[in-house]
């Protein structure tokens, strides 16, 4: 034991934490990098594990019967994600 603690104490040293996902953002917010068009759609900048990732936002139907536009610099949150098509629906802060 005395000699197994010091090794696995060092081993773990190098052990990093768990990269984020897309799915890790929901409920965070984002960026609005591209004006929303009459769809509700836009390009929205998500920042995960320091990386800024630029995905396609569709505002959530509550926010859209608002009929607020959208531009750029604003700050949305992120409701829902499909991570597969790279896809957030958001919704107004």
């Amino acid at each position: 034991r005395l000699l197994v603690t010091p090794l696995w104490n060092l081993g773990f040293r190098f052990a990093s934490a768990p990269a984020l996902t897309l799915e890790s953002s929901v409920t965070g917010e984002a960026t609005v990098v591209s004006r929303f068009d009459r769809n509700g759609q836009g390009l929205i900048s998500i920042e995960i594990d320091g990386q800024l990732l630029q995905v396609l936002g569709s505002l959530h139907p509550d926010s859209r019967a608002l009929g607020e536009r959208v531009v750029v610099g604003t700050r949305v949150r992120i409701d829902d994600v499909d991570a597969a098509r790279n896809r957030c629906t958001v919704s107004l802060v």
